[in-house]
């Protein structure tokens, strides 16, 4: 009977140490996830600065281009004023008889 006893009680350590084993497996896999979404939200973060410098460029840009646009034209109509009435009025005709249909 001591065999038996002696071989539970070691089969039940056995078991307490895999048991702990587990926990501490788990707690290590916890905090490695918890680095993981860490790092995912600090790259995402990155991510999202890059596309909001590289949108604030490209609205800078797209505004210097609307800016030349804007005085190219202004210099055009200044060279040939009456071309430009001209267009104009040509262009609203256009556009009154296409909203009358």
């Amino acid at each position: 009977m001591d065999t038996k006893t002696a071989t539970g009680t070691k089969i039940k350590a056995d078991i307490d140490s895999d048991v702990d084993a587990l926990k501490n497996d788990i707690s290590a896999l916890r905090d490695d996830l918890r680095q993981v979404v860490k790092d995912v939200r600090g790259l995402a973060t990155v991510r999202a600065q890059a596309g909001v410098d590289k949108g604030a460029e490209i609205a800078k840009e797209a505004g210097e281009q609307i800016g030349e646009a804007k005085t190219a034209m202004e210099s055009r109509i200044r060279d040939n004023p009456l071309a430009a009435i001209g267009i104009a009025f040509g262009a609203g005709v256009v556009l009154a008889m296409m909203r009358r249909n």
